[in-house]
């Protein structure tokens, strides 16, 4: 089978950017060939450039032509499209519909919903948006780019696709992955037809795993307000345990000033590759404290495939992944002492028990195999 993989980048590589490579990869290995067509969010780096962005928001004639170009030249058997704004813009979808080219969407976040995709202001979720064909709420607080005036590009588009059912008659199918997001976009204003919709979870690398730990906690993620860092050094400190961080973001300066004046928080910098991975191999526990409705925790899996537990707010998807004292401990979401408390309890549970379910949580519903599987499957489905 040849699949082409249509994604817009991010300037600093996410998670989207991640699972993109990593299903390129997998398919490939499985035989199939993957050609891509990617554009990168570095370009937009001038106010003209940002502004024909935002001009073309709803639709970009020059990227249709572009796209349908490339999909002549290669003539794949199905379209897998990841992220699609702001320069690739949903003009992708009336592109494949003109070529007879099914599409496969995997939606990692909220934008079509909400217009900074997130579901997040002013340190909380909010779902005002999601049942608001016009988004007013959104630009009367100018939730994109902070900006009433930039707010209006991305809810007219949403407004103007919602107007067409562009999401339900020119997209064969959805990916989501989770029941939670598919539980937001049921509350939604958008309308998937039933078939439309699959559930397929992210997946990581099998890199080993070990059963006995040292004695730190692991944050691994962005440093930034939403994502709860600052939380979770507090909880450390308060609980006197070791933490190691690994990331990076606006509030870098922030993390490196505590790990100066506290001895027990370490700042590692941004870590990739066997590095990270033997940081998850050998922590004691992994912390995710977001504030956000996150569509999925790829750090959740891959703390989970070394067999390291995850300390998770009772909340949203981490609070779905994460079993409390089974493969890990939940906590009050943005309550720094009932994190430090789950910090001190994890000392008292089984901790060879909790490794163990860890681990067996990966393997029963994170592997590659068991990815390109569903891949397969859902490509044969729009055949």
């Amino acid at each position: 089978m040849h699949i082409v993989q249509i994604h817009n980048r991010y300037k600093d590589i996410g998670g989207e950017d991640i699972v993109v490579s990593r299903e390129k990869l997998i398919l490939e290995a499985a035989g199939h060939k993957v050609s891509q067509y990617i554009v990168n969010n570095n370009n937009i780096n001038t106010l003209s450039r940002k502004l024909k962005t935002a001009l073309s928001l709803p639709y970009s004639v020059s990227q249709k032509k572009l796209i349908k170009t490339f999909l002549k030249e290669t003539l794949p058997d199905v379209v897998h499209v990841h992220n699609f704004l702001p320069i690739i813009t949903p003009s992708v979808f009336y592109a494949c519909k003109e070529l007879y080219i099914p599409v496969v969407v995997t939606l990692h976040n909220y934008r079509i919903l909400c217009s900074n995709g997130l579901l997040f202001r002013d340190g909380k979720p909010c779902e005002d948006c999601i049942t608001s064909k016009w988004g007013i709420p959104a630009i009367k607080h100018g939730c994109y780019q902070e900006s009433k005036v930039a707010t209006v590009f991305p809810v007219l588009s949403n407004a103007l696709h919602g107007y067409l059912l562009t999401w339900s008659s020119y997209i064969d199918k959805v990916i989501l992955l989770s029941e939670f997001s598919k539980n937001i976009f049921k509350k939604s204003h958008i309308t998937f037809r039933e078939q439309q919709v699959v559930i397929k979870p992210n997946f990581t690398e099998d890199r080993g795993y070990l059963y006995d730990k040292e004695n730190y906690i692991l944050f691994v993620g962005r440093l930034s307000d939403e994502k709860g860092i600052v939380n979770v050094i507090e909880a450390c400190i308060k609980a006197n345990k070791r933490l190691k961080i690994a990331g990076t973001g606006p509030l870098y300066e922030v993390v490196e000033n505590y790990s100066h004046i506290h001895n027990n928080i370490e700042f590692v910098g941004n870590q990739d590759g066997e590095e990270l991975s033997s940081l998850y191999k050998n922590a004691q526990a992994l912390i995710t404290a977001s504030k956000m409705y996150e569509t999925f925790g790829l750090v959740i899996i891959e703390s989970f495939s070394f067999g390291t537990p995850v300390i998770a707010p009772s909340f949203g998807n981490a609070g779905q992944l994460v079993e409390h004292e089974g493969n890990g401990l939940h906590y009050t979401l943005d309550n720094v002492d009932d994190l430090a408390k789950a910090i001190l309890k994890l000392d008292y549970q089984d901790q060879e028990t909790m490794r163990k379910n860890a681990r067996n949580t990966f393997l029963k519903n994170y592997t590659a195999q068991d990815n390109v599987s569903k891949l397969e499957e859902i490509y044969q489905s729009v055949l």
